[in-house]
């Protein structure tokens, strides 16, 4: 790979300021930085006149399907001769035909030079689906995992002192499902929209082991007064302009003593690492678990027959209140869960990591990077003189402009047509995106250079050896 010799403009979309398009977009934009002569400046997602104001060489975006805001960025950016540089947020998408791989991409026209596929599984499948898009399919792996090989994390005490919860030594956590989908609107057309004929029947259900759910962890938490219970929601149940109450399996929790119910305040990553235990009803993030350290996952199933990744098969399932406490014994008396290191757990797990990150090394975002080379390569040398206007989008920033200056949150909550912009004046200057970038920089500094990787960009016989 060349290194670039002009200066690259870019804009870099972020829909907040923290949490997993950040975490999937910060290893790449070091390497773009430090390899490809590009410069990005932050933006916020709702921003999309910047790039009439800005006219960047460049967009890079965690992902263009994800929500209708990432879709009209990457077609305004296309129309508009930009190159787009995308990632997948959920690229551990399912392969048999149930999943909406278009997302809200209702032009079904990819806006960015290429799809970057997690694993040669989402690859294949893909690329056999769209034929005629199969050149833009690369495998890169997932991003947001190499973390889990690059950064320090914070410690058990360290974040019981920050919550003044220095009392506990043990810490199982809980991370929550999207139950809350069922009791909001938008919710509600997703589930029908990817379940069509079969979702009352799946809303019915979902409501069901909500409150199976829900008294299990409740059991759990009362019989166990010594343990301090996170409970996380799931980042989305509800979307971000709906200030209602949460509603879902843990929020009638939040009141005992040894509960602590966390929104959006801490990352996955922090609370893996200060858990000895990680419990969820189905979620990815075990992947992240089994990443980051030697620590039991156990799936809270009392109905095990629904359709769901294969993560299941690398974790222990319990269906009850008395087997998850006899799993939580085990632990504390003797250090482990010994169903964990079963031989087909293991091997489960080893295949899990192939068939949904790609690869488990910490180079993805090198994988990555290669790709966002090739698309600068794609780019016209002419310098880009005028992007069309479009009168939303300009008074899209108007508007936020504007309220930016005026915006009280107490008064905002009590204005209906005040409150659904809650979430873009609370996120849109983006404060935490430097603080990241300087603390995470570091640990991808040290990564780089312990591997060498910049006298090794120039060997082809390192590019093969990762990209294939």
């Amino acid at each position: 790979m060349k290194s670039q010799a002009k200066i690259i403009k870019a804009l870099c979309y972020f829909d907040a300021e923290k949490g997993r398009d950040v975490e999937i977009l910060m290893p790449v934009l070091y390497f773009a930085e430090k390899y490809l002569n590009i410069e990005f400046e932050k933006s916020f997602i709702f921003d999309i006149d910047k790039i009439r104001r800005r006219k960047p060489d460049l967009i890079i975006l965690a992902n263009t399907v994800g929500s209708k805001l990432h879709h009209q960025i990457a077609k305004y950016a296309y129309e508009n001769e930009i190159k787009v540089f995308a990632l997948i947020s959920e690229g551990n998408f399912r392969t048999d035909g149930t999943f909406n791989y278009w997302g809200y991409n209702t032009d079904k026209i990819f806006f960015q030079e290429y799809i970057c596929h997690w694993s040669t599984r989402t690859k294949i499948f893909l690329s056999n689906q769209l034929p005629e898009h199969s050149k833009k399919m690369v495998l890169t792996g997932a991003t947001g995992f190499d973390r889990y090989k690059i950064y320090k994390f914070e410690t058990k005490e360290s974040f019981l002192n920050k919550y003044n919860l220095s009392q506990y030594k043990k810490i199982v956590s809980y991370a929550g499902w999207a139950f809350g989908k069922i009791h909001n609107t938008t919710g509600l057309m997703e589930i029908r929209d990817t379940f069509k004929e079969r979702a009352e029947g799946r809303i019915k259900w979902m409501a069901e082991q909500q409150i199976i759910i829900e008294n299990i962890l409740r059991e759990t938490i009362e019989n166990n007064s010594d343990i301090l219970f996170i409970l996380k929601r799931h980042p989305n149940e509800i979307h971000p302009h709906l200030t209602q109450k949460d509603n879902n399996e843990m929020i009638n929790l939040e009141h005992y003593p040894n509960v602590l119910y966390l929104r959006n305040e801490e990352d996955i990553h922090t609370l893996i690492s200060v858990s000895d235990i990680w419990t969820t009803f189905e979620s990815t993030t075990v992947l992240e678990a089994w990443m980051m350290k030697d620590i039991p996952t156990i799936f809270i199933n009392p109905d095990t027959d629904f359709v769901r990744d294969e993560n299941f098969k690398g974790t222990v399932i319990v269906q009850s209140y008395q087997k998850l406490q006899s799993k939580i014994d085990e632990y504390y008396k003797t250090g482990k869960v010994a169903e964990m290191y079963l031989p087909n757990k293991i091997k489960a797990r080893e295949l899990i990591f192939e068939n949904v990150i790609g690869f488990a090394d910490g180079m993805n975002h090198i994988r990555s990077g290669y790709y966002l080379g090739k698309t600068i390569e794609k780019m016209p040398i002419k310098k880009r003189v005028k992007v069309k206007f479009n009168l939303l989008f300009f008074i899209r920033f108007l508007l936020m402009s504007i309220g930016g200056v005026f915006y009280l949150k107490p008064l905002f909550l009590r204005l209906p047509k005040f409150k659904k912009t809650i979430w873009i004046f609370d996120r849109y200057k983006l404060k935490n995106i430097d603080i990241l970038k300087e603390k995470y920089y570091k640990y991808l500094n040290d990564f780089h250079s312990k591997n060498a990787i910049s006298e090794k960009l120039g060997n082809p016989d390192f590019w093969k050896n990762i990209l294939e």
